[in-house]
């Protein structure tokens, strides 16, 4: 397909977002919520002056090496001090709300969804990043985020330090533009029960619910916390829920990732992840787009969804001309918070957007599969990096759940490039 239908397809689907929101179902988002702080990385010479084999310089080279490597991801780091001395002597150039789960619930409610997430934290600092109309459980029912009372408990923040494709850092220039996103603390899953009773609840109508948040987990408080969240994700199963989705996230070992993978394997329906992730999976220099494969025949699952910088892939049993929409939409939407530089609603196409050829055919079908692939709008120079996986995730689950919720397709998709 030409750029030019790609580029119309696209446009066409901005004007058709609000059907997609006024059928929506509701989307359970859990199980971390959190305060992200902003930090250039270019802007951080003090960073950079640390001296050799301090907690700042061991951070500093740490942070060199992934942007030299073009490597985002996520890392903890033991220094419990680390969050002080960044707000002390860095610029911090804006807070945000973080967690997978939580931007997915930021996107959703920015456009006009229905959410509900999981919320320990209702301090001041976290309440002021959260959008007001997402939905938490209180002791009664469902409470909106701008009605909560200002509580004084709070978690640690997790730092995001960006870096940009050409723009120099000390003696390295990135040749992709990414974050890479520090702990400097354990960050346990929300202590939310009000949240496990009401999602539960909702459960029965809602169009899909989220999963994440393990790998901030201490690894000797992982496997409760495995444990507790596939009791409640059964729960959702029980009550109806169709669409399970677990994305996985980056961990700092391969350990915790494969015990999180295997443990919710066969409860989910959903399986997604980043690129870089999937390669992450791949030993012996297995090709990653058969590993996909693998992984999705061998446990099962309804769909398996792949994002990277240019492209983004689904292998599903469900419709394909519906999960071509759900990609699009989730495309669509972290190419714009990537253009302006935060969650909102798309207007048209962001200006000096490429699109690149994917790795795969459009649509083939393979021993019962479909395999679905679009390009990406992509920015080589995007104001920010900053949860552009969880906005893409957010635009997925906005059309899933519409389409689930609905008898036959929302409008004429016939300007989608569906077929090669």
């Amino acid at each position: 397909m030409t750029s030019d239908r790609w580029r119309k397809a696209y446009r066409d689907l901005v004007y058709r977002l609000p059907a997609f929101v006024g059928k929506a179902r509701l989307a359970i988002c859990g199980l971390a919520t959190c305060v992200d702080a902003y930090v250039r990385l270019d802007a951080a010479e003090r960073l950079f002056n640390a001296e050799t084999g301090t907690p700042q310089g061991k951070l500093a080279k740490e942070l060199l090496r992934r942007a030299a490597a073009g490597i985002g991801g996520e890392f903890r780091m033991d220094w419990l001090a680390g969050g002080t001395w960044v707000e002390k002597n860095l610029q911090i150039s804006g807070w945000g709300l973080g967690g997978t789960g939580a931007q997915a619930a930021q996107t959703l409610a920015t456009l006009g969804a229905p959410t509900l997430m999981s919320l320990q934290d209702r301090g001041a600092r976290q309440l002021s990043v959260t959008h007001p109309d997402i939905r938490v459980a209180g002791n009664s029912g469902l409470v909106r985020c701008g009605d909560l009372p200002i509580l004084e408990a709070a978690k640690p923040a997790h730092y995001i330090f960006e870096f940009t494709e050409g723009i120099k850092i000390g003696s390295v220039v990135p040749r992709r533009s990414t974050r890479t996103i520090v702990l400097f603390a354990d960050d346990p899953l929300d202590d939310d029960p009000d949240f496990v009773r009401e999602s539960i609840a909702a459960a029965a109508t809602a169009g899909a619910g989220i999963l994440c948040g393990f790998n901030g987990v201490a690894d000797q408080e992982l496997e409760m916390a495995v444990a507790e969240a596939l009791t409640l994700s059964k729960a959702w199963k029980d009550r109806g829920l169709k669409t399970i989705h677990l994305e996985l996230g980056g961990y700092s070992t391969a350990n915790g990732r494969d015990f999180v993978l295997k443990s919710f394997i066969r409860n989910i329906t959903s399986l997604g992840m980043s690129y870089s992730e999937l390669n992450g999976l791949c030993e012996n220099s297995q090709d990653p787009m058969a590993k996909a494969y693998e992984l999705a025949e061998t446990y099962g699952l309804s769909r398996l969804c792949v994002h990277a910088d240019t492209w983004a892939l689904v292998i599903t049993r469900d419709d394909p001309k519906c999960e071509l929409e759900a990609l699009m939409m989730g495309c669509l939407l972290a190419s714009t918070r990537a253009a302006v530089g935060h969650i909102s609603v798309p207007q048209r196409l962001p200006d000096s957007t490429r699109f690149f050829k994917p790795p795969l055919p459009v649509s083939k079908q393979c021993d019962g599969w479909s395999i679905v692939c679009c390009p990406a709008p992509y920015l080589a120079t995007p104001v920010a990096t900053i949860g552009l996986g969880d906005t893409f995730l957010a635009g997925t689950l906005l059309v899933l759940s519409a389409e689930s919720a609905m008898p036959r397709p929302i409008a004429d998709s016939s300007n989608i490039p569906y077929n090669n």
